[in-house]
């Protein structure tokens, strides 16, 4: 049986907490052998520089390595799509289709008129 290696996070992190946030996601990528895992439903709030360090974290793994979120609160889930960020398949932590969260030239749609 694999046993997934990674960290759950829990309680508030704020701005204050991002430098103790950001030693254990490296102690997490450095330990782990393969996919980080990050259970997240201990969180009763984390904002977006936290959901920023994390998202760096799943981009910096080299192929095939991941970053998988487990039990992601709602607000998290909003925030990370907000930011760029979506959990797609198997829980995976990945970019939006089109790499950032405002939709861009291509894919803006024409404002609706006003009535």
């Amino acid at each position: 049986m694999v046993h997934p290696c990674g960290l759950r996070l829990g309680g508030e992190i704020d701005r204050a907490a991002h430098p103790r946030l950001a030693r254990a996601l490296a102690w997490a990528v450095a330990v782990c052998g393969g996919d980080v895992r990050l259970d997240l439903g201990g969180l009763h709030f984390i904002d977006a520089g936290a959901l920023r360090l994390i998202g760096q974290v799943a981009a910096g793994l080299p192929a095939p390595r991941r970053l998988i979120v487990d039990a992601v609160p709602p607000l998290a889930r909003r925030l990370l799509r907000v930011l760029g960020w979506q959990v797609g398949q198997g829980n995976r932590l990945c970019p939006a289709r089109n790499g950032h969260a405002r939709p861009g030239p291509k894919d803006a749609s024409p404002p609706e008129p006003i009535p």
